[in-house]
């Protein structure tokens, strides 16, 4: 069974196709990486796999889970990093993943295991116990991943996963999508950076004016290219129709 399936997904706002006719489906363990330039529809995308978006038509389902038929269960399954990292002002780093935990039913003494590997793993200081309303952009990012990570989810979604992540941290953070991948999660990356995409993608999915312009793996979109840079390909397949 493929991990996610869409079918037909479509969303529009006044009139313009942010999302049009999408189909696709994602294996277990793969790592699939969503291009696109600035309001090609990466996050409307992923804001209707993650169910925050109503599609005007079409489907989702992860694990054979249709999220109309029932949501609850498939977002138990889901993990969701959006493209402005939020938590709520009053409450601590420490706290904003304690309250995620306990939406997803994590037990306390089995996240508070986890946590000193995240904290090490995202370089985490004392900071934690802070409010985020002193936080930066970055350690607001650095606690979301820990939030992403803190339930085990079975597929992921991230939108933009390295702004305002320091070189070593976004290092890390690509080792932490492979080791993940390697123990058979998924992965809905979307970026409109290609040599993120190159580093981790199983394959690459690029996208413009709402809809697909290829489906394939890094060593395919090089064959396409040939002996031009990719990255003119890309920009090739991105123009403004």
């Amino acid at each position: 069974m493929n991990s996610l399936v869409i079918s037909n997904l479509s969303k529009r706002f006044n009139n313009i196709w942010a999302v049009k006719n999408l189909s696709l489906e994602l294996k277990k363990g793969e790592i699939f990486v969503l291009l696109g330039p600035n309001g090609a529809g990466k996050t409307t995308t992923l804001k209707l796999i993650a169910g925050l978006l109503h599609p005007d038509t079409g489907c989702v389902s992860i694990n054979g889970i249709d999220i109309k038929k029932d949501p609850v269960k498939y977002k138990s399954l889901l993990g969701y990093v959006p493209d402005e990292p939020f938590i709520y002002n009053k409450l601590t780093g420490r706290e904003f993943i304690n309250f995620v935990a306990g939406i997803f039913g994590v037990k306390k003494e089995e996240y508070e295991r986890s946590l000193p590997e995240l904290f090490k793993r995202f370089e985490i200081g004392d900071w934690i116990d802070a409010f985020a309303e002193t936080y930066s952009h970055g350690m607001k990012q650095k606690v979301i991943m820990c939030q992403l990570l803190i339930h085990n989810p079975m597929f992921i979604l991230i939108d933009e996963p390295l702004v305002g992540l320091d070189p070593k941290i976004s290092k890390n953070v690509r080792v932490t999508f492979t080791e993940l991948s390697n123990n058979g999660k998924t992965l809905f990356v979307s970026t409109h950076t290609l040599s993120l995409a190159q580093q981790i993608a199983h394959r690459i999915g690029i996208i413009n004016n709402g809809e697909i312009r290829f489906v394939g793996t890094p060593e395919e979109l090089a064959n396409i290219a040939g002996r031009k840079d990719i990255e003119e390909i890309y920009l090739k397949l991105t123009e403004q129709s």
